[in-house]
């Protein structure tokens, strides 16, 4: 990659800055530069609430009476510029923007001490910047529990630093030592769920394709009626087996494939009986050789041959058993969804996606709108599948490499992880402005007719203004979208709170729930005991023996953050349940205003 030229001169930037962000004159007063950059430094402290408003707007809103030069005022608008161009290399949730638009004054304060040269190298507010996009990118409004207290963490050294309390290196180093204790437990919650998922994942495939093996085998022949239970019970659990253990490319899955092929040919009416003769002769002791070498247990399906060998005998004897109806397998939808072919070319390159790669999940198609931030945590080439988590390392997405290249295609999931970095994009910006602004000054001087050449500028020069108003309306509407979204995800998370609690509430005494008495693994306990006057639940094992001892509200949080289930509450938690369900269900059809109250 070859270097970037160097950067001209302030007095050379500054006049094309002008050029090309057209700012207004201003009046007769007009503010000096450190009073500017005083009223940069404040502008953090004087954001209340969530907001991603553009430095210049701030500045109106909280300095209406102030002016400043339009030199000083095209550096502003710069920097307005230079951070969307950050905050379009990947989609933040509400309140992580506001973060980063927080910090621009800075970064335009920075810039108008140090100028433009020295400003846009690395300094501690580009290196917060991207420390927060780095950690915060995949949390949202709906995590609940863990998301809210993760947050409230990032809040302290951020309002601290609005303040004037914390330098933006202090901040970095309270938000660094967080982020550091917070990674060894998030690194053994995702091996967790790698552990258990890779199971699952593998059963799934080999449930999916020992499903079609044995459809395909068996459409459309005559099979007595044990002959059915054998292939769609022992044989079909024997056959997952090998898939897992095996792998689909191996050589004992292609065995067992052709002994399902012969297996149903031999049973039918055969013109080749000579062949039928040979094939009932060998494929029990071949079975039996396969499942001497198995690692896992094949006692189920070495008995059912002898209902296999029983049918031989009849068919031997010219008295084969009469045929049954049957119905196929049912096939999973979901594993076939996720096999869809997509192009080579694009499965290639999802292999090579990288662990640590955020997504955003964004489905219009979906009547709920369903949208998550998720990481890969998984790259299973063996199988061609990848798994991914949320910021909670909680909720988990199985998804195969055709099913991400359609997605990625589709648009419905899109790569979250900058390309680059907050220093190398306001320097990146800087340049491309530059070039826009030579390229029109060429152009102009092509002109040989002074009025022309005037005509010209002054044509660019309206319709710059046009670009930025509309740029600016674009900005805010998407600002306005992105903070509804966010707080109709809060409200989803509130009401997941609400049934949590609910759930709570109503169980009683006896009641079963799985607790995580044992690290990585829910155990049935019984509620023996709730002390009201502490707010207690007290629960004991199977053999009466007191294992957990939980709050109300950590009970709630345990439901909220799927580390528990209650499989048996009782009457009462059902119908506390239902009328959860049914207001999320009346929630649906509610504008953003109704579910909110915001009425601004």
């Amino acid at each position: 990659m070859s270097e970037q030229p160097t950067l001209p001169a302030d007095d050379k930037i500054i006049p094309a800055l002008v050029h090309h962000f057209t700012p207004e004159s201003s009046g007769a007063s007009v503010s000096d530069r450190p009073q500017l950059i005083e009223l940069l430094r404040k502008l953090p402290s004087l954001s209340t609430g969530d907001q991603v408003d553009l430095v210049t707007v701030k500045l109106k809103r909280h300095n209406p009476g102030a002016s400043f030069t339009r030199e000083d005022l095209a550096l502003l608008h710069f920097v307005d510029d230079a951070t969307t161009q950050v905050l379009h290399q990947t989609d933040l949730d509400f309140k992580i923007e506001a973060y980063i638009r927080d910090l621009a004054p800075l970064i335009a304060a920075e810039l108008l001490e140090k100028g433009l040269q020295r400003g846009t190298e690395a300094s501690d507010v580009y290196s917060l910047v991207d420390l927060l996009i780095r950690e915060c990118i995949g949390w949202s409004e709906d995590l609940g529990f863990l998301g809210q207290q993760f947050i409230e963490k990032i809040n302290v050294p951020m309002s601290a630093l609005a303040a004037g309390r914390l330098s933006a290196g202090q901040c970095i180093k309270e938000l660094k030592q967080f982020f550091k204790k917070e990674e060894p437990q998030n690194r053994k919650r995702e091996q967790r769920l790698c552990d258990r998922e890779l199971k699952v994942l593998a059963g799934m495939k080999a449930n999916y394709f020992s499903t079609e093996l044995i459809n395909r085998e068996m459409t459309g022949k005559k099979l007595p009626l044990f002959i059915i239970f054998m292939l769609q019970g022992p044989w079909f659990e024997f056959l997952q087996q090998v898939y897992v253990h095996y792998g689909e490319n191996s050589k004992q899955w292609q065995n067992v494939g052709k002994m399902t092929e012969a297996l149903v040919w031999s049973l039918q009416p055969a013109k080749d009986r000579a062949k039928q003769a040979n094939v009932m002769k060998s494929l029990p002791a071949r079975v039996r050789d396969l499942c001497a070498d198995s690692p896992f247990d094949t006692e189920q399906v070495i008995n059912s041959l002898d209902d296999l060998e029983t049918e031989y005998e009849a068919i031997r004897a010219g008295q084969p058993s009469d045929p049954c109806d049957f119905e196929l397998l049912e096939s999973s939808k979901a594993m076939a969804n996720a096999l869809q072919s997509a192009s080579s070319e694009a499965v290639k390159a999802v292999s090579k996606t990288p662990v640590g790669q955020w997504f955003l999940y964004d489905d219009p198609a979906e009547p709920d709108e369903k949208v998550a931030r998720i990481m890969l945590i998984l790259n299973w080439e063996e199988t061609e599948q990848l798994l991914l988590t949320n910021q909670n390392r909680r909720k988990v997405v199985h998804m195969s490499y055709s099913e991400m290249a359609n997605h990625l295609a589709s648009g419905v999931l899109k790569k979250l992880n900058p390309r680059r970095s907050a220093a190398e994009t306001f320097r990146n910006h800087l340049f491309t402005v530059l070039k826009a602004v030579s390229d029109q000054n060429k152009k102009e001087k092509q002109i040989a007719e002074r009025e022309q050449r005037r005509a010209v500028s002054t044509r660019y020069t309206a319709q710059r203004k046009e670009d930025l108003e509309r740029q600016l309306q674009l900005l805010e509407k998407r600002a306005e979208q992105k903070k509804q979204r966010a707080m109709v995800l809060r409200h989803k998370a509130q009401k997941k709170q609400q049934a949590a609690r609910a759930t709570v509430e109503s169980l009683r005494q006896d009641a079963w729930v799985k607790l995580p008495v044992m690290e990585g693994t829910l155990t049935p306990c019984k509620l023996v005991a709730i002390i009201p006057g502490n707010d207690t639940y007290i629960f004991a094992n199977r053999a009466g023996l007191k294992v957990a001892e939980y709050t109300g509200s950590q009970l709630t949080h345990m439901i909220v953050t799927e580390n528990s289930e209650i499989p048996d509450t009782g009457v009462e938690f059902e119908n506390a349940l239902a009328a959860v369900v049914s207001g999320l269900r009346e929630d649906r059809n509610k504008s953003y205003e109704e579910l909110t109250g915001d009425r601004s």
